[in-house]
């Protein structure tokens, strides 16, 4: 991954985590036009790793708040707040409190695959698709 990608990549985060913060829709477009994949945020290490092939860059992000407890997974809080931030709600730091309120210990947002995987510190997972992406769903 060239220097000039890598600065592009952390510029990202900042935007996100300054006080206007971004939209995730936004953030998802600016690291596709990027080349980026997928991206890991880890809570607890406080760092956000952006994958591109077999590259990545992983840069260090502001702690919004105590990582959570290993037995705070709270699947109803953390849908919650993906709700909210799906509908424009609070900036990305709001989420973020929620997510770790919720218990989330960190996530994989796989761009291409259009999913977004929350993990806790027991092994509890959560899978958000974006919206209007999924699997199918039949009807009887």
């Amino acid at each position: 991954m060239n220097a000039s990608t890598r600065e592009a990549i952390q510029q990202v985060w900042a935007d996100v985590h300054s006080p206007s913060g971004l939209l995730f829709s936004q953030t998802v477009a600016r690291l596709l036009d990027l080349g980026v994949q997928r991206y890991h945020i880890d809570y607890v290490a406080s760092t956000a790793t952006a994958y591109i092939g077999h590259s990545c860059d992983v840069a260090e992000i502001p702690s919004h708040s105590t990582p959570p407890t290993v037995s705070s997974w709270d699947e109803s809080k953390l849908i919650a707040a993906i709700k909210k931030a799906q509908a424009g709600e609070g900036n990305y730091v709001d989420f973020s409190t929620q997510a770790i309120e919720a218990g989330v210990t960190n996530y994989f947002a796989y761009l291409e695959g259009k999913k977004v995987v929350y993990m806790g510190g027991l092994g509890d997972v959560h899978t958000e698709w974006f919206p209007g992406s999924g699997p199918a769903t039949k009807t009887d």
